[in-house]
C-alpha cells in the first residue's frame, strides 16, 4: 500500500475542516510577549484550529487545522503541514509542577504558554472555523504546506558562503565550495543539512589552518571544494580543487576529511 503523500495529508485535513465540530470550550495562551495562541479543538479531540497572534511572522494569524497526537501520560502533540513536512507547532506535556504548553515556529527558539482564562472564555470557535474556511479558500494554508525548495537552496547557500568566508580567513587564501545543486532532489533537501555535509571540507580547512601553521603554508595550493552526493564517501585532489562525494549515512566524515587533509 503506498504512503499518502503529505499534500494528500493536507488536502484530507481541509476537507475534514468542512465538517469539523468544534467543541465548546476553546483555550486561549499567552506568552507574556504579547503574543496570543487560540486553540478550539474539535469534539472528538482528534484535531484541533490553531491560530498565533501578534508575532512579526509569515504565520501571524493564520489558523492552522492541526492533528492530534496523544503521547500517553496526557502528554499531547499538535502537528500540520509546512514546508513540506510534518510540523509540530503545540506540545502538552506533564511535569512535576504541572502541564505545561510549549508553542514552536520555524526559525525561532519556541515560546512557553501561560493559560489566560478570561480571553479563554472570551474566544469564538466558530468566528475561528469561518476565517479558516475563508484562508483555506485562498489556498493560504495550501501554500504553507508546500515544499519551499527556493528557499531552502537560499539559506544552504548562505551557510555554505559563511563557512567558506571563515575557512578562508583561517587560511589566508580564498576557498569556495561548489554543489551540484541540480542532483539533489527535493527529498533529500528536506530531509538534510546540505551545507551541513557539503561544508564539512572547509571546516576541517579552517580547524586544521588554525592549529597547524605548516598545514596552512600547504593550503594555499587550494582554491575550490567540488561537493556532490554519491553512494560513498569519496576525497580526492586534482589542479587545486578537492572532489568530495559524500552520502547520507556516511559515518565520521569530519575525521574522514579531517585524515584525508593531513594526509593529502
Amino acid at each position: 500500500m503506498h504512503k499518502p503523500s503529505l499534500f494528500a495529508v493536507a488536502l484530507l485535513l481541509a476537507t475534514q475542516a468542512q465538517a469539523l465540530e468544534l467543541a465548546k470550550y476553546p483555550q486561549v495562551f499567552d506568552t507574556g510577549m504579547g503574543v496570543m495562541v487560540t486553540l478550539a479543538p474539535s469534539a472528538d479531540g482528534q484535531q484541533a484550529l490553531l491560530q498565533v497572534k501578534g508575532l512579526n511572522h509569515p504565520l501571524d494569524s493564520v489558523v492552522f487545522l492541526t492533528e492530534v497526537e496523544e503521547r500517553g501520560n496526557q502528554e499531547r502533540d499538535y502537528s500540520t503541514t509546512l514546508d513540506g513536512g510534518r510540523y509540530n507547532m503545540l506540545l502538552k506535556r506533564q511535569g512535576w509542577d504541572g502541564e505545561s504548553y510549549q508553542l514552536y515556529l520555524p526559525e525561532t527558539s519556541g515560546f512557553p504558554l501561560t493559560f489566560d482564562e478570561a480571553l479563554s472564555k472570551k474566544a469564538k470557535p466558530a468566528e475561528l472555523l469561518a476565517l479558516y474556511e475563508q484562508q483555506q479558500s485562498e489556498g493560504l494554508q495550501e501554500k504553507l504546506a508546500r515544499f519551499d525548495r527556493a528557499k531552502h537552496l537560499q539559506t544552504n547557500k548562505r551557510l555554505l558562503k559563511e563557512l567558506d568566508e571563515e575557512a578562508s580567513e583561517a587560511c589566508d587564501v580564498p576557498l569556495q565550495t561548489q554543489v551540484e545543486w541540480n542532483a539533489i532532489d527535493d527529498e533529500k533537501m528536506k530531509a538534510l543539512s546540505i551545507a551541513g555535509y557539503c561544508g564539512e571540507v572547509v571546516n576541517q580547512l579552517a580547524s586544521l589552518c588554525e592549529s597547524d601553521a605548516s598545514f596552512k603554508a600547504q593550503a594555499t595550493a587550494l582554491r575550490i571544494v567540488e561537493c556532490r552526493f554519491d553512494k560513498a564517501m569519496k576525497l580526492r585532489e586534482k589542479d587545486g580543487r578537492i572532489l568530495f562525494s559524500t552520502e547520507q549515512d556516511a559515518p565520521n566524515q569530519g575525521e574522514f576529511i579531517n585524515a584525508f587533509l593531513r594526509n593529502r
